[in-house]
């Protein structure tokens, strides 16, 4: 399966992504995060369960992360889907009624003094 898109709206510090299908007919997958407090909170990652294990929530996940990489990344998630996290880049800092929270840093951009 190509995925023909990734779109990207935001509204009120909302991010919203939606990929389509190869077809450009349907939505097969989203994320919404949330600029909050000078962080970006990952509210959700969903992919349709017949295009599931096909890399659909890595291709999200990355350009979230791409889109947000000089800040940090915060995402309440289920025990079992933090290895995947862990995968890119997030690492477990607090259990909460059964989720645990995971934090990706952003990367600071250093300035580089001319010569």
């Amino acid at each position: 399966m190509i995925i023909m898109r990734i779109d990207h709206t935001t509204e009120n510090g909302v991010h919203r992504y939606e990929c389509w299908d190869d077809y450009g007919c349907s939505v097969v997958a989203s994320a919404v995060a949330v600029e909050e407090n000078g962080h970006i909170n990952l509210k959700e990652i969903n992919v349709g369960r017949s295009y599931r294990g096909r890399g659909l929530g890595t291709l999200l996940l990355e350009q979230v992360i791409a889109d947000f990489s000089d800040r940090d990344l915060v995402a309440s998630v289920f025990e079992e889907r933090v290895p995947w996290y862990r995968r890119h880049g997030f690492e477990p800092v607090e259990s909460r009624g059964g989720l645990i929270e995971v934090k990706r840093r952003g990367q600071s951009l250093k300035m580089i003094p001319r010569i």
